[in-house]
């Protein structure tokens, strides 16, 4: 696709990365370097900071999982899992971005660094509920899904990467989607907090700030990874079944004739964009997975027009692959 080399020579992104299924046949496509000052060509098992695609390759999942086998219900109280905190508000309004949290707050700023991991985790979900109010208007919000990783590993008493790790392997998912990368990783945009490009390191400071282990940021994957993970899983007896009762809370919808996922997309489809320039567009009905893995934050994401020119690029990258 000379469209998505054509962003590497106008500085978009260092490297970009592209998987879909499509008819029952995989392609698989790499261009570019490990950033703007390497040499070093990628390929296409190189893993890539996936941003907020781990909420819905990690998070929804689970509790979707978690849904099918009656452990919790959509409707459970968020103050079953922290008391007297997070009264009134579901795991389905977490799961949907509904919960009255806001989008977003510095917890690496706001939680002194000399605390342990354990009392970082624990003030971060203090100060979440401090910042609870009653507007349910949909509000995407990292810290729903910080919050529920402290629920998983409440649940399961274990942390986020063991619990990641036992779900592949007890649905049958083979995937190297991961929380440790083994080898080197495009570099994104450069940290304040580490004094450089992250590499092998979650790019989100307040991922980064609670362990790296989180559930709103933190996997690394390559888009074929991303592809044979999601086609894995809809092959389970579950997974759809409880994605339409719950509307596929958790998952992005392609709306209007100027979404991300496509000019012309099925309305019956579903995905997930990352900060960093990642996607994933599934649809169901005509059994098409694609996914679409960028650095486009490196070396910042500050760069004129970024988010317009990724979204152009999305949009042509999954119109492509959907004709």
């Amino acid at each position: 696709m000379d469209f998505l080399q054509k962003n590497i020579d106008s500085g978009l992104y260092s490297a970009c990365q592209s998987a879909f299924l499509k008819n029952g046949s995989l392609k698989c496509e790499s261009s570019g370097t490990f950033g703007s000052d390497s040499n070093e060509k990628i390929n296409d098992s190189t893993q890539f900071d996936l941003a907020s695609l781990t909420k819905a390759i990690l998070a929804v999942p689970l509790f979707y999982n978690l849904i099918s086998l009656k452990e919790v219900s959509a409707g459970d109280e968020v103050s079953r899992f922290f008391g007297d905190s997070g009264k009134g508000i579901t795991l389905y309004e977490l799961l949907s971005h509904t919960s009255g949290f806001p989008a977003w707050l510095p917890f690496y700023e706001l939680v002194p660094a000399e605390k342990s991991l354990k009392e970082r985790k624990k003030e971060a979900e203090t100060i979440i509920f401090q910042h609870g109010t009653d507007d349910k208007t949909k509000c995407y919000s990292d810290l729903n899904y910080l919050l529920l990783g402290f629920i998983l590993e409440k649940i399961f008493a274990q942390p986020l990467d063991s619990i990641f790790e036992n779900f592949k392997k007890n649905n049958e998912l083979y995937s190297g989607i991961t929380f440790h990368p083994e080898n080197a990783t495009p570099k994104t945009a450069f940290s304040e907090i580490r004094n450089a490009f992250p590499e092998k390191s979650v790019e989100d400071e307040n991922s980064y700030f609670l362990g790296g282990i989180t559930a709103h940021a933190g996997l690394f994957g390559s888009a074929q990874e991303i592809v044979g993970y999601f086609d894995n899983l809809m092959k389970t007896q579950w997974f759809l079944p409880v994605a339409a009762e719950l509307n596929f809370a958790g998952f992005d919808r392609p709306e209007g004739e100027d979404s991300n996922y496509g000019k012309s997309a099925n309305p019956g489809s579903f995905g997930h964009l990352g900060f960093t320039g990642t996607a994933f567009l599934i649809d169901p009905d005509r059994k098409i997975i694609a996914s679409l893995l960028t650095n486009s934050t490196h070396p910042t994401p500050g760069k004129p027009e970024r988010k317009e020119r990724m979204k152009k690029a999305r949009q042509l990258f999954f119109d492509t692959v959907t004709a």
